[in-house]
């Protein structure tokens, strides 16, 4: 998938389903929950032990059913093998411009993480078309929606302390989508391999994106 096209995804799914420290031998099946429940992006961080083998795997297995991307990719070695092993997408905690041009010329989407002015136009600078705010919940929805007044050329993505409780503030304040983590992929769900659990705290989340965006 060209990253044009994942762009628009992230903006019209609106929702990125993100995984950290799970055991690869799950991952599909939790990709499986998570699709059920109407999730189409998700992320396999890379302190994920075995990120790249599970990447690989999801690619094959989730093939025309969701986009996979990496996530805490802050090294352009880490940038290559991760795109090496399919990830469609690249996200990091920070602004690296050397990593962010390394991976936009493989030609897969790209988020920063940024939390400042200078953090966001310096990534954009380096070509960024998409940033993630990052902590988006400590720095506070009021704060995205002033950050967005001066630069509104760039499309921000709130993660960190998302709920969904507070889903609505952040797209009001401009987010063109969030990330989610801990509140979908509860550890208690996974260690007890219960699905339906996973897919009913995503749907949970699709149906208040969807509420939320409607008429928009």
């Amino acid at each position: 998938m060209r990253a044009d096209e994942v762009y628009e995804a992230i903006r019209h799914q609106k929702i990125i389903v993100i995984l950290r420290g799970v055991r690869g031998d799950k991952i599909v099946d939790i990709a499986n929950a998570l699709h059920a429940g109407g999730i189409r992006l998700m992320e396999i961080t890379c302190n994920t032990a075995g990120a790249a083998q599970m990447i690989a795997k999801l690619a094959k297995e989730m093939a025309g059913k969701m986009i996979i991307g990496a996530g805490t990719v802050i090294t352009k070695a880490l940038c290559e093998e991760v795109i090496n092993a399919g990830a469609e997408y690249i996200v990091a905690p920070d602004v690296n411009p050397a990593v962010i041009e390394y991976g936009l010329s493989r030609g897969v989407a790209f988020l920063p993480g940024a939390a400042t002015a200078t953090e966001v136009l310096t990534a954009a600078r380096a070509g960024a078309r998409m940033v993630k705010i990052f902590p988006a919940a400590a720095l506070g929805a009021d704060y995205i929606r002033q950050l967005g007044g001066p630069i509104d050329n760039i499309d921000f993505v709130a993660v960190g302390g998302v709920r969904l409780d507070n889903v609505d503030e952040f797209i009001a304040a401009g987010c063109v989508a969030i990330g989610i983590g801990g509140a979908v992929i509860r550890s208690g769900f996974v260690e007890g391999c219960d699905w339906a659990q996973i897919t009913q705290a995503a749907r949970r989340y699709e149906e208040k994106v969807a509420e939320v965006t409607a008429g928009k």
